[in-house]
């Protein structure tokens, strides 16, 4: 009878030498071999089979709640790719981590509030402040309806979200970068500007 390993995230079948999925890539480290006999309804079918959708996370050891293709906890930076995803808590309600860190990995902002305003002489100021082409009071960020936004306030720099001026609220995902006072030209960052990457856990 033939032996295979199913993919945790996209059920698909792989070779049971196999580490990684072959249609999405997710580890298959962890994941036991199986046959059509011994095969048992994954945690992810049971919800399915109860009509309520699952999620599948990685949960870290720091308890941060990752993509089930991640490799790396985002909250903490600990290799997660060893942890087998599981579905997410039915009707446990999310709770979003943002962070603005920067590119550089010296600096981190937790938002621990529904709004803030950043700039030079409000939150994230200690960074900021030397950073000329950042306004005082630059952009707010914002969560509405648990989502993560940003909006400009300077009349001067603006704000770039992926390398493009916002001219209005804008909606932020895991992984965008944000850009307080200048843009990314022909590859090359503005020194006096200030850039982050938008980390939502």
């Amino acid at each position: 009878m033939e032996k295979y390993k199913i993919c945790p995230v996209c059920k698909a079948r792989n070779e049971p030498t196999l580490l990684e999925c072959m249609s999405c890539e997710a580890d298959l480290t962890s994941v036991r071999i199986t046959d059509e006999e011994t095969e048992e309804p994954s945690a992810e079918a049971a919800v399915a089979q109860s009509g309520a959708p699952a999620t599948m996370v990685r949960v870290c050891e720091c308890g941060a709640k990752n993509p089930s293709n991640g490799r790396k906890c985002f909250s903490c930076g600990e290799d997660i790719s060893d942890i087998t995803p599981a579905p997410e808590e039915a009707g446990a309600k999310k709770s979003l981590s943002c962070t603005l860190s920067s590119l550089d990995g010296q600096y981190v902002y937790k938002m621990t509030k529904s709004q803030a305003v950043i700039g030079r002489e409000n939150a994230m100021g200690e960074y900021l402040s030397a950073k000329a082409y950042v306004s005082r009071a630059h952009a707010r960020l914002f969560l509405e309806d648990g989502e993560p936004y940003i909006e400009n306030l300077s009349g001067t720099n603006y704000t770039y979200v992926n390398n493009r001026k916002i001219l209005e609220k804008t909606r932020l995902q895991d992984g965008d970068e944000v850009a307080l006072g200048g843009m990314n030209i022909d590859g090359r960052r503005q020194e006096q500007a200030a850039y982050f990457m938008m980390r939502i856990v």
